[in-house]
């Protein structure tokens, strides 16, 4: 195997390094009534600026330095949209060494189905059959992984269990997120940030996705 192949299979099971990393466990994202929405987020030290797609915010309590949860605002306490999917979009950074170009090759494991795939040299992406992080939520989402400066950055859309929406929607949703994010981002390394918000946050009793999709 040659070694532009080998890296391409790398950054392709990446994928699945960078969906282990989700962890809704520690998060209430519903029902308080308070606005805990953001336009935007630093992730990766500062390397990132998260930017999300219209009608979307990030949820400042999920924000951590490499990971971060973004909603429809009006779920999140801001601005009531009715034009955005109800969706929760997950985002993860992880550092690379090399341009390696990323690929979906190699992205299958045991708990995930690949249904589709999609490769258009900026962002992978695939649609898997698995399993949800949320009770309410589909079991059929979208992963997508692509470089930002030194950085990759791991998208996963995920909808309410009874929604198809994001069947043809999501492809769409993530590459905005992408276009917008590079837009924004610092492409070269930064010192890191004094960000309060990034600190890990407390943990949250109740149902950790109450709401969101009503």
């Amino acid at each position: 195997m040659s070694t532009g192949t080998s890296k391409g299979v790398l950054l392709g099971t990446l994928l699945l390094g960078l969906a282990a990393c989700e962890d809704f466990g520690a998060f209430d994202l519903g029902g308080t009534g308070q606005n805990h929405a953001l336009s935007n987020a630093q992730l990766g030290g500062g390397v990132i600026k998260l930017m999300p797609p219209p009608g979307f915010c990030v949820d400042k309590r999920s924000l951590q330095r490499s990971f971060a949860i973004m909603a429809r605002c009006d779920t999140l306490g801001g601005q009531l949209t009715t034009e955005a999917p109800l969706a929760v979009i997950t985002a993860t950074t992880v550092e690379v060494e090399d341009a390696a170009r990323i690929s979906t090759s190699g992205f299958e494991n045991a708990s995930e189905t690949v249904l589709q795939r999609s490769d258009d040299g900026t962002l992978a992406l695939v649609q898997v059959k698995g399993t949800p992080p949320g009770a309410d939520m589909r079991d059929t989402y979208w992963r997508g992984a692509a470089r930002v400066g030194n950085l990759v950055l791991g998208l996963t859309a995920y909808e309410g269990a009874n929604s198809t929406e994001l069947d043809q929607g999501a492809p769409n949703l993530l590459k905005q997120i992408l276009e917008r994010t590079q837009e924004q981002s610092i492409v070269a390394a930064v010192s890191p940030q004094d960000n309060s918000a990034t600190q890990p946050p407390k943990q949250a009793r109740g149902g950790f996705l109450a709401g969101l999709f009503e």
